[in-house]
């Protein structure tokens, strides 16, 4: 029974978007979306040439979410992108449970590639008269919670690109876990334990076809959407099931690979998270520093559960000390 939409189509009101495809898998189109500050566009503005680059991997267990689902898009991203003028991008990816952890990893691949070869024309298509060009040598990655953990492996698996900062938010970065693997009372958002049965009948289903990479249902604020997929998933221990097991899956495990870190990595967490614990962010953040002695980790906990930074903005506070470092390197 669908309710009102939740998305606030307010949100990206200073912000021109272009959407385009970066990769096909058989017919299936995985599209992500470039924001460019109207700002930036104006007339009278001289800032143009060369700008900074923030890239976003939303959230929602690799399971749910879209890329311009704006209850869960960080406000105080946005108002880091219009400060700095910066051109966000932010990709839409396979999901689980119709695809795999592998598949995900191989999207995260195919936009990384066309991020450096097809960004700038991409652009220049969408603007023919402007001379705005992205600045693939100041590129600042963020996500929150899924998110994360692809803004993670991005940072692990992926020297090629110059990422000069890292911004993990709640990530879910520490899977080979028993929170992930085994069943038991996990009162994520104050959900008691709901049981398995509707992951298995849309697993019989499949009504979305057998590659996703949008909540649909979400978007238009239907009260059944794949984040309660998502939970019922998480709660009974199945998401490795989906995820796989694989070694390069797992953020921690690929941390002794990595060859080259950006300048910065920032991680915040709510020590309350009951959607992915706090201490996986210990766990990852002790991991990096004793296989990368040398990496400038920034690791907060502030009190909160999932979701505890939605009315951060960026001049005041912890967010203002963190985005001050940022600064220095982006």
């Amino acid at each position: 029974m669908p309710i009102n939409p939740p998305s606030d189509p307010t949100l990206f009101k200073d912000f021109e978007v272009n959407d385009f495809v970066y990769k096909t898998v058989g017919d299936h189109d995985i599209g992500l979306s470039i924001l460019v500050p109207k700002n930036l566009l104006s007339e009278a503005n001289s800032s143009h040439g060369k700008r900074p680059v923030i890239t976003r991997f939303h959230g929602g267990f690799l399971v749910g979410g879209t890329r311009t689902y704006t209850d869960w898009f960080p406000k105080w991203l946005l108002e880091l992108a219009i400060s700095r003028q910066a051109i966000l991008v932010t990709p839409d990816y396979r999901l689980l449970p119709e695809s795999s952890g592998l598949d995900i990893l191989s999207d995260l691949d195919s936009f990384w590639s066309w991020m450096q070869n097809d960004f700038e024309p991409s652009l220049s298509s969408a603007y023919p008269s402007s001379t705005i060009k992205p600045d693939l040598g100041k590129i600042l990655v963020a996500g929150e919670s899924a998110g994360g953990y692809l803004a993670a492996q991005s940072m692990l698996l992926h020297p090629e690109v110059n990422m000069a900062a890292v911004i993990l938010v709640y990530p879910m970065v520490h899977l080979r876990d028993r929170f992930w693997d085994e069943s038991y009372e996990k009162p994520m958002y104050g959900s008691l334990h709901l049981p398995f049965d509707k992951v298995e009948q849309h697993l019989r289903e499949l009504t979305d076809g057998p590659i996703v990479t949008a909540d649909e249902r979400l978007e238009r604020g239907a009260e059944t959407n794949r984040s309660d997929i998502a939970v019922r998933i998480v709660q009974n221990g199945k998401f490795l099931d989906f995820l796989g097991r694989q070694s390069e899956v797992f953020p921690v495990e690929n941390i002794s690979r990595a060859t080259k870190l950006p300048s910065l990595i920032w991680i915040f967490h709510g020590k309350q998270d009951t959607a992915v614990p706090f201490y996986g962010s210990e766990r990852f953040v002790e991991e990096l520093r004793t296989e990368k002695p040398g990496v400038n980790v920034r690791f907060e906990g502030y009190d909160g559960d999932h979701g505890f930074d939605d009315d951060a903005v960026i001049s005041e506070g912890w967010m203002k000390d963190g985005m001050s470092e940022v600064g220095k390197y982006w």
